[in-house]
């Protein structure tokens, strides 16, 4: 009967685990964890292992044990959060609530059979409060991840973990796996919201500023999309091992024998041995991008086509001499909002990476190119060198940067030194190699990084093997430019014209209501701001409906947007109402004055795209 009423308030607590646990039930092994009497009179639980029991809990007293487990943490803060690692049956858990029944708390289970056994035996009826924020079913890697993802959105700045050791103990991989994803979910969301905080409003601006030349130029993947079943390409990157590979790389290109893409910085070794790659494809959106192609520019060459993601750094494109093409990112919400295509194609989006590397091999699958050949993907150090020549802005490692490396494995199987971005792109690239379809993808790149999922072969013997006959189309990208629907583009532009003078209006109601509630709290009626905040609330959802906001304001300012949503529930657990009213007027006001400022700030960059819009209507 426990069981039944646990099941029934997952369900409508905690429905994700619920269909989890609702999923396992054929499944569970209901012999891996028996029940045993303890010398208390209490139940424990054991698992046999190597032919001996081993306890989760004291087998003469839970109690007294869970005392003891829990004398370690001391003087718990209020603004806490908690994670119960192991819950076996829960001693220490409810111990724990007893002393501090206001702190936020998980219940976390990596064995599914250990939480039946729970949920069999005690009920949660009386956990399953505000304070409970989960019961985590831990048995996949997909799910951890996501969990620590969300746990971490959510939780404040404290972050407690009690375990139960011998849960450690009776099954130390599963605690192993859970530390390791914890790790690398914390380190992700440090580097995701620093990319963010660094490129939130570029990513935007720049699409803005770049959409004139998106309509003025042909899509790639739209209009070129699988012409290129089975021809194999070459991805030249500017490791070091680069050098190495230029006679090759010329003899590629002289007898047409694979299509060759630069990316990135390779383009200057290329030109610097008189090579010019059949595209170079750049999405960088930081305004230093631009010094990649300074001498391509200075030189005007004009014979290398440029594939440029829409959200680039707008300062890139500005007077490239050669044909351009594009692809729209993940990042550009300006293309998303306004484009459609005539003939209704789908629109396929390039998906924002750490590196032009997974960016590029997203384009070229999608052109249908097969095999691709990585050069130069070093993704490592050599000696002191972390780019090949011809790089006037490359510098060689110093001796801070050696003490920070990491080490991995080589193509040989060697260790050797990399960095946590080198790495970080490795990994990426690994993540993306294992979801691509019937892609064979070969590394060349002598002494560079082992990347999962390719095959290291050298590209002399890629030659002699595979890249006998002459296969590259002249004047390969030839193509019209794409044919987006402007009637559907002239609507949308009225659209968003409206909707920011309705933004100018939702930011003064927002502002009216701020001091409203400002006044309230000062004055110590309470009464009257908790309808002030239903008020707030409602503003705030005028400005997730609001397609301005949607397209531009909100993804200029996604961290600060963020860390507003995750911090509403804890703002409104504050029993105190002056210091939640407070609390909620710095938060809100803060937020509302970025996005007054930056609606201020692209004023200017709206009104070109307006006319960018209208030019090409007009056509």
């Amino acid at each position: 009967m426990v069981l039944v009423d646990n099941i029934n308030i997952l369900k409508e607590a905690y429905p994700y685990t619920w269909r989890k646990f609702k999923d396992l039930e054929g499944s569970i092994n209901v012999n891996l964890v028996q029940f045993e009497d303890t010398k208390k009179g209490d139940k424990t639980l054991y698992v046999e292992k190597d032919g001996k029991k081993v306890y989760l809990h004291s087998k003469y007293d839970p109690i007294r044990e869970s005392e003891a487990i829990l004398d370690e943490y001391k003087e718990v803060l209020n603004d806490t959060t908690v994670i119960f690692y192991g819950i076996g049956l829960g001693y220490h858990v409810d111990l724990f609530l007893k002393r501090y029944p206001n702190i936020n708390y998980y219940i976390y289970e990596p064995i599914p059979e250990i939480l039946n056994a729970y949920l069999s035996y005690k009920s949660i009826k009386k956990m399953s409060s505000s304070k409970l924020k989960d019961i985590v079913l831990g048995d996949d890697e997909l799910d951890i991840r996501n969990f620590f993802s969300q746990f971490i959105d959510k939780s404040n700045k404290n972050i407690l973990q009690i375990s139960l050791n011998s849960h450690i103990k009776i099954f130390p991989d599963k605690y192993k796996k859970f530390i390791e994803l914890f790790k690398e979910t914390m380190k992700d969301k440090k580097s995701t919201v620093g990319t963010n905080l660094v490129f939130q409003k570029r990513w935007i601006i720049n699409s803005m500023k770049n959409f004139g030349e998106v309509l003025s130029t042909p899509n790639i993947i739209i209009e070129k999309k699988d012409e290129f079943k089975n021809k194999p390409a070459v991805l030249v990157a500017a490791g070091p091992s680069l050098n190495e590979e230029i006679e090759n790389l010329r003899y590629i290109k002289e007898n047409g024998l694979a299509y060759i893409f630069s990316i990135g910085s390779a383009i200057n070794t290329l030109i610097h041995h008189n090579i010019y790659p059949d595209a170079a494809t750049t999405y960088d959106p930081g305004a230093f991008n631009q010094n990649v192609f300074k001498t391509i520019k200075e030189k005007d060459i004009v014979e290398v086509p440029m594939i440029f993601g829409s959200s680039v750094g707008f300062e890139t494109i500005e007077d490239y001499p050669g044909r351009k093409y594009h692809i729209l990112t993940s990042q550009d919400s300006v293309s998303n909002y306004y484009l459609k295509d005539k003939d209704e194609k789908i629109f396929n989006i390039v998906q924002d990476a750490s590196t032009i590397a997974v960016v590029t091999m997203q384009l070229l699958y999608k052109l249908g190119f097969n095999p691709i050949i990585l050069v130069g993907q070093n993704l490592a150090y050599r000696g002191r060198e972390q780019h090949s020549e011809g790089i006037s802005y490359s510098n060689n490692l110093t001796d801070e940067e050696i003490e920070k490396s990491v080490r991995v494995k080589d193509v040989y199987g060697n260790e050797i030194l990399t960095s946590e971005g080198f790495n970080s792109m490795r990994q990426q690239m690994e993540a993306y190699i294992r979801i691509l379809p019937n892609v064979k993808v070969i590394n060349t790149t002598k002494g560079g990084a082992n990347i999962e999922g390719t095959e290291f072969i050298e590209l002399k013997k890629i030659i002699n093997m595979n890249l006998k006959e002459s296969i590259v189309e002249e004047d390969w990208l030839n193509t019209r430019k794409t044919n987006y629907d402007k009637d559907y583009l002239e609507n949308q532009a009225n659209k968003m014209d409206k909707a920011y003078i309705r933004t100018l209006k939702i930011n003064k109601d927002y502002n009216n209501i701020l001091n409203k509630i400002e006044k309230s709290i000062n004055n110590r009626k309470f009464s009257q701001t908790e309808n002030l905040y239903i008020k707030l609330d409602k503003e705030l959802r005028k400005i997730e409906n609001n397609d301005y906001y949607k397209t531009f304001i909100l993804p200029m300012n996604r961290v600060q947007y963020k860390i507003l949503v995750d911090s509403i529930d804890s703002l409104n657990e504050e029993k105190d109402p002056y210091v939640k009213g407070k609390k909620i007027i710095e938060s809100f006001k803060n937020f509302i004055n970025i996005c007054d400022r930056d609606i201020e700030m692209i004023k200017p960059i709206y009104e070109e795209m307006k006319e960018n819009i209208d030019k090409f209507c007009s056509k």
